[in-house]
């Protein structure tokens, strides 16, 4: 396969070693965008439980202190 992008004519593996480098530097920023991608989704993930799990303790500390002093007087 000729490669005549720089003006020469170069046949053979030392023609493909480019095309060859520019794939693999495709694949690795394809898997690193997938690996900050999946690293973005978890930090949303876990940040969301943390916030769940706080509202779950204010409701039950909202719930603690209505059974102790009883419902609201109106």
């Amino acid at each position: 396969m000729p490669l005549r992008a720089t003006g020469f004519s170069v046949s053979g593996p030392s023609a493909r070693a480019p095309i060859a480098i520019a794939a693999l530097s495709l694949g690795a920023g394809a898997i690193g965008a997938l690996a900050i991608g999946r690293l973005t989704v978890r930090h949303a993930t876990i940040k969301r439980l943390v916030i769940d799990e706080l509202e779950v303790r204010s409701l039950k500390v909202a719930e603690l202190d209505v059974a102790r002093e009883g419902p609201p007087v109106v």
